[in-house]
């Protein structure tokens, strides 16, 4: 998409080395040393290639607009759900066995986790996503990185305010300054919101979750 071209060139510039997925099989990427080919629900065919990535960025997404038919919904949560979960699980697991002080993931889960899209099915998938994240991130063995953007120029957006060259730059400095929550968006109410939003869910899932399955001895289940 218009992103990942643009952050690919970016972080390029910057001196990475680019390896590209892609769905598409007409894409051009000239900033990346290697394309790599893959289909929704492959996500597992990735795990070798995996091992050696340093910072996985997981942007790709997609917008049924105004669509609630059964194939929407199923191809909304695929696609911008549930594909991230599964290759955020395979890079978490890829960091036990390289260093990781080295590895990072980053997530674009996008500004509709707190704002209306004029997309039902965009914002509960994309919702969905960042609570995923946000829950993962408590127990992640590595750097994980939040990117909420708000509309810029692309396919899924042609009436996006900002170039995704712009949030492209914006998103590589706040990551130089450390920032975990990038935000980059026209809308100041986001800035305030969002890390509202996330430090409040941060501590709901802390006080009502844990990290692995209690024990539960064979008495307790008789009644």
């Amino acid at each position: 998409g218009a992103l990942g071209q643009a952050l690919t060139h970016e972080l390029a510039q910057q001196g990475a080395t680019i390896i590209a997925l892609t769905a598409s099989t007409k894409v051009d990427i000239p900033d990346a040393s290697e394309v790599i080919q893959w289909r929704i629900g492959e996500e597992g065919l990735l795990r070798d290639r995996l091992q050696s990535v340093d910072i996985l960025i997981l942007n790709h997404g997609v917008n049924v607009y105004g669509d609630r038919t059964p194939t929407a919904i199923h191809q909304s949560l695929e696609v911008n759900a549930l594909s991230h979960w599964r290759l955020a699980e395979l890079f978490f697991e890829s960091v036990a066995a390289t260093n990781p002080d080295t590895k990072e993931l980053w997530v674009n889960t996008s500004e509709a986790e707190v704002s209306p899209a004029l997309s039902p099915l965009y914002e509960i998938s994309k919702r969905l996503t960042g609570q995923l994240i946000t829950l993962r991130t408590l127990d992640a063995p590595c750097v994980v990185r939040k990117l909420i953007l708000g509309p810029f120029k692309s396919t899924l957006n042609p009436y996006g305010v900002m170039t995704p060259q712009f949030v492209a730059r914006a998103i590589a400095q706040l990551v130089r300054l450390n920032f975990r929550l990038i935000i980059v968006t026209v809308n100041p109410l986001t800035y305030l919101l969002f890390p509202l939003q996330e430090w409040a869910r941060i501590l709901y899932f802390r006080l009502f979750s844990q990290a692995s399955t209690p024990n539960i001895s064979p008495d307790s289940t008789r009644r």
